[in-house]
């Protein structure tokens, strides 16, 4: 699991995943989980609305990477993946 720091945001990902971290403006995070290398297949959002620290809000992110969808292989068989 990598952790890197960009301009306004930090980038975690592992062998398949990434989840962008992002502040708001007012206080609270965005976390936006994508498949690794492609930026327009977003997998899952969270907006935290309360004022965390940027350590918790790492954590929360770590705990998004390693989500595991079980039904995921169920949308495989059809063709389609979901959104």
């Amino acid at each position: 699991m990598k952790v890197q720091r960009k301009n306004d945001h930090i980038l975690i990902e592992n062998n398949h995943f990434e989840v962008h971290i992002q502040p708001k403006i007012f206080g609270g995070y965005y976390l936006k989980k994508f498949i690794k290398n492609s930026p327009f297949e977003m997998i899952e959002m969270r907006e935290i609305r309360v004022n965390i620290s940027e350590d918790e809000a790492i954590h929360a992110a770590k705990d998004l990477l390693s989500q595991v969808y079980h039904s995921a292989n169920e949308f495989k068989n059809m063709g389609i993946l979901p959104t």
